[in-house]
């Protein structure tokens, strides 16, 4: 049993979940998944060199899906495709939720009070 627990790969609670759960919350007829993708990346000298990284994909109704990234250097969401590629959305994940849900053309719950 214990051998078991040792091969389980838990990754930690990060940025990308908590605005995966933000969109679940305000836009909740958006398609949302987390899923792992290949991204490619030139560096002089060696050539192409792929990566699997997080991304955050999300569609409404018939449109095509848009990938959303965490940019750790600007602490900001990204998006990492669709027309508005490179576009930073609000760091704090329930603006950015409403903002991917505007995008998309979703309903969009109100914002939570803070009180």
């Amino acid at each position: 049993m214990m051998a078991e627990l040792d091969v389980l790969k838990v990754e930690p609670f990060g940025p990308l979940d908590a605005l995966y759960a933000a969109v679940r919350r305000c836009a909740p007829q958006v398609a949302v998944t987390r899923a792992r993708v290949s991204e490619e990346y030139g560096i002089p000298k060696l050539g192409t060199v792929g990566v699997l990284e997080l991304r955050l994909h999300v569609s409404y109704r018939g449109r095509q899906a848009r990938r959303i990234r965490w940019d750790g250097e600007a602490d900001a969401y990204v998006w990492a495709s669709g027309p508005d590629y490179r576009v930073q959305l609000p760091a704090d994940p329930e603006q950015a939720a409403m903002w991917v849900g505007r995008a998309l053309g979703a309903p969009v719950a109100p914002a939570p009070s803070g009180g």
